[in-house]
């Protein structure tokens, strides 16, 4: 049965074994999903890629079967069986009568808020809980199936090529998920980076180390319910099931998946949490050493199946357009955790007050700490087509200073920033950022691009203020300490998320003060390496 004519029917509430108000599908690159009322039912997808094999029903059958069977380790409440599909004449159904035309997994449908990942975009999770998370993981992979077979797939020859394959399937893609430069650079440290490790791989196969894993754990496979008690409070789904190789690997590759999704959606802080915990439970020193690769090797993939997306004719075009950003996000960060921290994919944004030398601090960053400079009050004259150095009479400042043009602004510098960010740039924004809004916009950028962001906030005294707007000559900047007194009356206080990345920067003193201030933030943040001066 043609696939799109499928998902059709099996959208109607009425093909259900029981009583169905609405449908929800949800689609992969590989399945379709129908959430209905309190189950879920999973169909694979009749495809063909390089690493699965859904072409026929019995093999679909088969996967099923597995998808089940493997599940059950870490939602053994969750997977209920394989059902058919079928249709008797009058249309398909889900476990109906008359000729199989198609088999499912049923599952217990859970409730989506109750994931990993919709609780940390309600900035509802902290270490404690990641700190638990890790434990689980340590000991499923502690009492995970081990053998020879299972370990030869952790052997350095197999590693390689799943990680070469996510460069090869995705080399369509280049110039639309992932720039030619952020490639060129990947692919590079990739394989030095290989180079450093087989030893230490070759070595984890021998003894056994790599074990029957879960393969594809991001956070929303990972549901967290805080009021049952263990093992009822977390709840793991949806593992590899139509490849050993992807799920017999070594067991940082596995946990490696989570700080990944930490990391992107912006909370490194989670991933650090999750990975010492876990390294400590396995007594494992040798395995951060491979954290690196195996966290690029990650992301990679995402980026990868995000991208196959794209070419689906039956996703919507809003969710391809989803895809297309996740995929773009998930490359960069690919790229981070294998680079340099001073050449490592980030956003920084320099706000504060006027004349509080945001404008000199985002000079000296971008040129000790190799950061392209947008600065905003260039941005605005640019627009206007106004000479950049010229100060703007009163009749220029009522056109290009209103809440419209300060938001043209705002925008021109958002999409500059995106597109250095896509090409793999470090990218410093200098702007005042006095509204929540306009901060907002930045971050969610950096959210999308998976790359550190930071919020660094001049300020010095007002009295050393006015003596630089009194003196200033020459400058981009039009500000006054007239605007100075409106700006710092109107300044929004951060919301939550916004102050975890903030970071006040005194510059009253000395630039090279300031520089200093800033340099140990952008270290802890894996912006700056030791050597920066």
């Amino acid at each position: 049965m043609n696939l799109a004519s499928l998902i059709t029917d099996l959208s109607d509430p009425g093909r259900y074994p029981f009583a169905v108000t609405s449908v929800e599908v949800v689609q992969t690159h590989i399945s379709v999903v129908f959430l209905a009322g309190d189950f879920v039912y999973k169909i694979k997808k009749p495809v063909r890629l390089s690493f699965l094999d859904f072409s026929t029903l019995d093999l679909r059958r088969h996967f099923c079967d597995e998808e089940v069977r493997l599940n059950r380790r870490l939602a053994p409440d969750v997977y209920l069986g394989v059902v058919p599909v079928t249709d008797d004449g009058s249309g398909v159904r889900f476990e109906g009568r008359g000729e199989t035309v198609e088999w499912a997994v049923k599952m217990r449908r859970l409730p989506e808020a109750a994931t990993l990942e919709q609780r940390v975009l309600r900035d509802e999770i902290d270490e404690s809980h990641v700190r638990s998370l890790a434990l689980r993981l340590a000991e499923f992979h502690a009492n995970a199936a081990r053998s020879a077979a299972i370990a030869a797939f952790g052997r350095f020859e197999v590693v390689y090529r799943n990680i070469r394959e996510n460069f090869i399937v995705s080399a369509p893609q280049v110039g639309n998920t992932i720039s030619t430069p952020v490639r060129d650079r990947l692919v590079s440290l990739t394989e030095e980076t290989l180079d450093e490790m087989k030893a230490v791989i070759d070595s984890r196969a021998a003894r056994g180390i790599p074990c029957d894993t879960h393969g594809d754990l991001h956070l929303d496979h990972v549901y967290l319910f805080p009021d049952r008690s263990p093992p009822a409070d977390l709840v793991i789904i949806d593992c590899i099931e139509f490849n050993e190789r992807f799920r017999y690997t070594d067991p940082v590759a596995d946990m490696a998946f989570v700080a990944m999704d930490f990391e992107f959606h912006g909370r490194r802080d989670l991933a650090l949490a999750l990975t010492q915990t876990y390294f400590q439970a396995r007594d494992d020193d040798e395995g951060r050493r491979l954290l690196p690769l195996y966290l690029s090797y990650r992301a990679a993939v995402r980026g990868k199946v995000d991208g196959l997306q794209l070419d689906e004719p039956e996703i919507p075009e809003p969710a391809r357009a989803a895809a297309l950003m996740r995929a773009r996000g998930h490359w960069l960060l690919a790229l981070s955790a294998l680079e340099t921290p001073n050449r490592r994919p980030g956003l920084v944004l320099v706000g504060g007050l006027p004349g509080t030398g945001k404008s000199t601090l985002a000079r000296c960053l971008g040129e000790q700490a190799g950061f392209q400079v947008i600065r905003s009050d260039v941005v605005r004259k640019e627009l206007a087509g106004l000479s950049v150095e010229a100060t703007a009479n009163a009749e220029t400042r009522a056109n290009i200073y209103t809440p419209e043009w300060t938001d043209r602004t705002y925008s021109e510098c958002l999409r500059r920033a995106e597109e250095l960010l896509f090409e793999g740039g470090r990218v410093i924004v200098d702007a005042n950022f006095r509204a929540e809004r306009q901060r907002q916009m930045f971050l969610d950028a950096a959210l999308r691009f998976g790359v550190p962001v930071l919020f660094l906030v001049c300020e010095a005294e007002p009295a050393t203020v006015k003596a630089r707007l009194d003196s200033r000559r020459g400058d981009a900047s039009d500000a006054d300490w007239a605007v100075y007194q409106q700006v710092a009356q109107n300044w929004e206080k951060p919301g939550p998320r916004t102050r975890r990345l903030l970071h006040i920067i005194p510059t009253g003193d000395s630039a090279d003060a300031a520089w200093q201030a800033s340099r140990e933030v952008l270290s802890l943040a894996g912006l700056i390496g030791e050597t920066e001066t």
